[in-house]
């Protein structure tokens, strides 16, 4: 891969929802477990949900176990998937043909909500 230069990357995932947080490398664990218990306490029964992907699980594991020793009461539902990444490789000789490479990194979604009583 020393002739290729890569042009583009193309992440195929689900769209972001209104009560969703995506953990990317940016941002504290404890900022992100603050926003993500402001948004709990206002939906409660909607709950949010957490979802990171690649490198970044570990950081959204994290944030859930905070909010759960933070507040009790708080409910898990953990979904683990593969996301699809595409990568666009170009040239450096015209000889040469461009590659598009397609890649599974490792995904989560946890579901996060209050238990009524």
């Amino acid at each position: 891969m020393e002739h290729y230069k890569k042009k583009q990357s193309r992440y195929y995932d689900d769209k972001c929802g209104p009560n969703e947080l995506r953990i990317t490398g940016t941002g504290k664990a404890y900022d992100l477990c603050t926003r993500a218990m402001h948004k709990l306490k206002e939906s409660p029964l909607e709950g949010v949900v957490i979802s990171a992907s690649g490198a970044h699980v570990t950081k959204a594991v994290t944030v859930v176990e905070l909010i759960k020793k933070k507040l009790s009461g708080v409910m898990q539902a953990t979904e683990i998937r593969w996301a699809r990444v595409e990568d666009v490789w170009e040239p450096d000789q015209q000889e040469l043909d461009s590659l598009k490479v397609t890649r599974h990194i490792p995904a989560i979604s946890l579901h996060l909500t209050m238990q009524t009583t």
